[in-house]
């Protein structure tokens, strides 16, 4: 497995574009997945300064509802056959966050009405190829984690606390275990893997990709997650965008070389 990382909200190279976001090429065998596509056209940018070839894409995932991982899919590249795109039906929910001017929108910045040809809307578990899954409506069984109060979604007249059922985790079942890619944990990301081991549970987590939306959270929430995430043994894990600069850095001081800090422009292989 390849992995290129189009848009992320850092880079240190030349050349490259960075924004708040997310979109991941992912190379699997014979599949060509592109994951998130960020805020605007940065991923675009990006895929050709890394001689990425988008018009390869078999497939388009959108993790969840925010305008930060879906934004740029209207910047997609036109090609003679449009990739199929794979999203919950939850995420084209109208979703807000309040700070102190007021509510602010922040959901899918395009109309599911105009793009509904080219879309497949997910279950709980869908298989999309041989090995390779996308689970979501994750549970929340972790003491810990609860749902983030700033973040909300629009029900009739009110707007109420968005327990984020749309966010669905892209996993590959492979022979050294599960690899993982998440846009953001919003449901936490001890929710989330806890979730997938349940669904396979014979299995063991090898990589962890993911947005683990920890750039906020409390320090004792924090050391809870990472005592969490030391009794699952993962080989690999990869925090990105929302895990924030200094708990992405804290977590490679604990985890050394299992931990690896990576940016826009940058690829590896798993």
């Amino acid at each position: 497995m390849k992995v290129s990382i189009l848009t992320e909200n850092r880079t240190s190279k030349g050349k490259f574009l960075a924004e708040h976001g997310l979109s991941v090429f992912i190379e699997f065998n014979d599949m060509n997945i592109l994951f998130d596509t960020g805020q605007t056209d940065v991923y675009c940018h990006n895929a050709r300064v890394m001689g990425v070839d988008l018009s390869k894409t078999d497939c388009i995932i959108l993790s969840h509802g925010h305008y930060d991982h879906c934004g740029g899919y209207v910047h997609f590249p036109v090609t003679e056959k449009y990739p199929v795109t794979y999203v919950r039906e939850k995420a084209f929910e109208r979703k807000f966050t309040k700070d102190k001017n007021g509510y602010r929108e922040i959901g899918i910045p395009w109309k599911y009405e105009d793009y509904k040809e080219r879309i497949i809307l997910t279950g709980e578990k869908t298989q999309i190829s041989e090995n390779v899954y996308l689970c979501s409506d994750i549970p929340f069984s972790v003491p810990f984690e609860e749902p983030f109060k700033g973040l909300l979604v629009q029900n009739g007249e009110e707007k109420n606390v968005d327990k984020m059922s749309d966010e669905q985790m892209l996993v590959f079942d492979t022979e050294k275990g599960l690899v993982i890619f998440i846009g953001c944990s919003h449901p936490g990301i001890a929710n989330c893997l806890s979730y997938a081991k349940k669904l396979f549970p014979d299995r063991k987590i090898n990589t962890v990709f993911a947005g683990m939306h920890l750039e906020v959270v409390s320090d004792e929430r924090f050391e809870k997650t990472v005592d969490f995430l030391k009794k699952l043994d993962i080989e690999n894990i990869i925090p990105v965008h929302c895990t924030g600069v200094i708990k992405s850095c804290e977590m490679k001081r604990i985890f050394g070389e299992h931990c690896s800090i990576y940016g826009a422009g940058d690829s590896f292989e798993i």
